[in-house]
């Protein structure tokens, strides 16, 4: 039995352990590049229109932080151990958003962006509820896309805030802050993106959308199937 245990520490100490810390360090930077990679490849409007809110992310971030620097003196950020550096694990240390969000203590430039995306992706699901409950009318399987990705998500930012503590990173006053921060600087970018580019930008399900059609003379378009009797 003590075989098996000390196994499960080695396993623990010499591959989980070291893969977790470089998820966690290349997560922003996976975010951001994946999605735009996606958003290329598949030439997905809602995905660039992310790609762009990520941008926006880190440069409300520079402005939050400069304005933090300027009222309070001692806000840049000291170096730290390569496990809080953000950045894909390389030779090179590839990292684009770290380069924007990693020069400033607080808001914590990681933990921002994360809520931040999060609170974005989160708003734009809870937009097409209406569309959910009529296909589900159909396949009532579409009734767990929101309660799914919204636990997923939440779980997602939890686990990254706890690493960050975890691992001496930030502060838990500002990890909580920037975590605020973010979920409120999400949530406004999305309302912004929704006045500006319509819902079909934060379509990230892909499902038909609702569309009243009474001003045209013809009825209510609903792309669910009803069932008949």
């Amino acid at each position: 039995m003590s075989q098996y245990i000390e196994g499960l520490k080695s396993t623990y100490g010499s591959i989980l352990r070291p893969a977790a810390i470089d998820f966690m360090r290349s997560l922003p930077d996976s975010m951001f590049l994946g999605t735009s990679v996606f958003a290329l490849f598949t030439q997905s409007f809602p995905l660039g229109i992310l790609v762009l809110a990520m941008l926006e992310f880190t440069l409300l971030h520079r402005i939050f932080a400069g304005t933090a620097s300027y009222i309070q003196s001692g806000n840049q950020e000291s170096p730290k151990d390569y496990k809080c550096l953000p950045g894909i694990p390389s030779p090179y240390q590839i990292s684009i958003i770290g380069k924007l969000i990693s020069q400033y203590i607080f808001p914590s430039g990681p933990i921002m962006f994360v809520a931040a995306v999060i609170s974005y992706t989160i708003g734009s699901i809870l937009n097409f509820n209406q569309e959910l409950k009529e296909l589900s009318q159909q396949e009532p399987q579409w009734n767990t896309r929101i309660p799914v990705s919204i636990t997923f998500c939440c779980l997602l930012l939890i686990f990254y805030m706890l690493w960050r503590y975890n691992t001496e990173c930030d502060s838990a006053i500002n990890i909580l802050a920037s975590a605020i921060l973010g979920l409120i600087v999400g949530g406004i970018v999305y309302l912004i993106h929704v006045f500006l580019f319509g819902r079909f930008a934060i379509n990230f399900l892909g499902i038909p959308i609702l569309a009243d059609r009474a001003a045209e003379g013809r009825p209510l378009y609903v792309c669910a199937k009803t069932k008949t009797n």
